[in-house]
């Protein structure tokens, strides 16, 4: 075990118990309280843990460690505190122990909701407290230390925070705290947890649980599914209006949003139109979308899927992603049926197809590739299902033309087409502060004006690969890393601290292209920042 696990698991534990010691009143008020809290924690640990596919050995530390104190558990404690560094059968067995703990807890309680919020909101309405607020607050803090706890974030573990952060401030409505706690307790099972010697491996995986990436049986019946009876409780016109405004608030993309106005605009229409019996426009649905990676061409596939929905064009408009190796197969008779199951999946809704080009090698394949049969499938479905799919072909803009017109086809249904452009340094910004927002970050003026000046740099020496959103969102992770790496060190963290990014925290262009990190550099940072002499300097020694 490295240096810097270590160092990882001595936070997550003092984390566990700053949090243990925050529900100390609570717990002096009502020692029901405990089984709440190992109820809400374990929610906390298992959303962290969806985020990147699998339990963290310091996130199953940080539970263990609250399980004992609130249990009371020695133990446990001693395990946690003292062995779990050193001695790899104990962390294995306990780590089998947490997890089956985690299972148990959460056994058929509803996912997305906490229960502690809501009664001590009711709580504090009735007695004048302010648990609520400090509770949310200790364990959101908690969390972060969760995701942190590896030294990366990714940007699903930054939804994951952004989701806890919602569920702490969700609350519902109980008629009286007292009624409130009799109802949250009767959730919560009485549950004896195996002993660690008595846990199996083979209970450390839920049996509903499936692996990341599993896909549906390949030998399933290609049949297309029937149209999805109406849902008249759906509001179509809040659907609507709720994409154009999702629509009309993102960053830049100016004659996109302008183009996508004026298509729904026009769809809406034409509807009204068919309504009252008139003659209609023909108008295809197809699109081509034509620009850089990272421009939001997705995002929009999205939207549009929405509003073609919110306008009645669509049943379900959702959208099915796809490319090249999701279409096309590696030998004879199986590229068609894997385009009917990828339609399939699709009907009435959008299927996105990324680098629609790579269908069709420039060089014809050799004679041994099967793009061209996807190709015609593909066309043969438009045709078959004109009325239930609508198919957006995506890539680079001159690749996507030469593509578009080498096939008649494609060029007949294919007309119409949207240009996404790069962004430019002030809207890569714009991105980079929603991210942020998103993840309960702040940046500094200092971190601002350095990542203006980073984007700025990008931009002018950017070419066709230039990865726009895409650069954002690794910029923003490296960031995170950057600043976890930076509070490693240090012994007390404060909430301003875990929500601040500052200028230091932003990597240089150099080393967002190496991915480095120097950490002689870094540690001599903090002990500055701290007034700690380095390792080889004692305090007393003369400058």
């Amino acid at each position: 075990m490295d240096f810097r696990q270590i160092v990882n698991f001595k936070l997550v534990r003092q984390e566990a118990n700053q949090l243990y010691q925050s529900f100390q009143p609570l717990l002096a008020v009502d020692p029901q309280f405990a089984d709440l809290i190992l109820l809400d924690l374990a929610k906390i640990v298992q959303i962290c843990a969806r985020s990147n596919q699998h339990i963290s050995s310091a996130e199953s530390l940080a539970f263990l460690v609250m399980y004992a104190l609130i249990k009371r558990d020695k133990e446990i404690l001693n395990i946690a505190l003292n062995k779990w560094d050193f001695s790899d059968s104990d962390r294995l067995k306990y780590e089998k122990f947490t997890l089956q703990t985690l299972l148990d807890l959460t056994k058929n309680q509803p996912e997305d909701q906490l229960v502690l919020p809501s009664l001590l909101n009711q709580f504090d309405q009735e007695r004048k407290t302010n648990y609520a607020s400090e509770s949310a607050n200790a364990i959101y803090k908690f969390a972060q230390v969760l995701v942190k706890s590896d030294a990366t974030i990714t940007m699903q573990e930054m939804e994951a925070l952004s989701h806890i952060w919602q569920l702490l401030h969700n609350y519902q409505n109980f008629e009286s705290y007292e009624k409130g706690l009799a109802t949250s307790l009767q959730r919560v099972a009485v549950i004896s947890p195996p002993t660690p010697t008595n846990s199996v491996a083979g209970n450390s995986t839920p049996s509903n649980s499936a692996p990341a990436g599993t896909s549906a049986n390949p030998t399933a019946p290609t049949t297309p599914p029937p149209p999805p009876a109406p849902e008249p409780e759906e509001n179509l016109e809040q659907i609507l209006n709720d994409a154009l405004a999702e629509l009309n608030n993102l960053v830049g993309m100016d004659n996109i949003k302008e183009e996508v106005k004026t298509l729904a605009n026009f769809l809406k229409v034409q509807k009204i139109r068919q309504e009252r019996g008139l003659a209609q426009t023909g108008v295809s649905l197809h699109s081509v979308f034509c620009g850089p990676p990272g421009t939001g061409k997705t995002t929009i596939g999205r939207l549009i899927s929405r509003i073609y929905k919110g306008l009645g064009f669509l049943k379900k408009g959702h959208l099915i992603e796809t490319d090249r190796s999701g279409l096309v197969a590696g030998y004879i008779g199986q590229t068609a049926k894997r385009v009917d199951e990828v339609v399939n999946s699709a009907l009435d809704g959008v299927l996105f197809i990324d680098e629609a080009y790579a269908l069709v090698p420039r060089d014809g394949g050799g004679g041994r590739d099967f793009g061209q049969e996807a190709v015609d499938t593909l066309l043969k479905r438009m045709e078959d299902y004109r009325d239930r799919l609508v198919v957006i072909v995506a890539g680079y803009t001159d690749e996507m033309t030469l593509f578009i017109e080498s096939n008649p086809g494609l060029k007949s249904r294919f007309n119409r087409y949207f240009y996404f452009n790069d962004y430019t340094p002030e809207e890569l910004l714009g991105i980079f502060e929603i991210m942020c927002k998103k993840g309960h970050f702040l940046l500094t003026e200092g971190a601002k004006a350095k990542l203006l000046h980073l984007f700025e740099e990008l931009y002018m020496e950017r070419d066709r690969t230039f990865g726009n959103g895409r650069l954002v969102r690794n910029l923003f992770e490296k960031s995170i890393e950057q600043q976890a790496n930076r509070l490693a060190v240090m012994s007390s963290l404060t909430d301003d601290m875990l929500t601040t990014l500052e200028a230091d925290d932003v990597p240089s262009s150099k080393s967002l292209v190496s991915g480095t990190v120097d950490w002689q550099s870094l540690a001599q940072a903090n002990a500055k920042s701290q007034d700690i002499p380095p390792e080889n300097e004692s305090p007393n020694t003369p400058a």
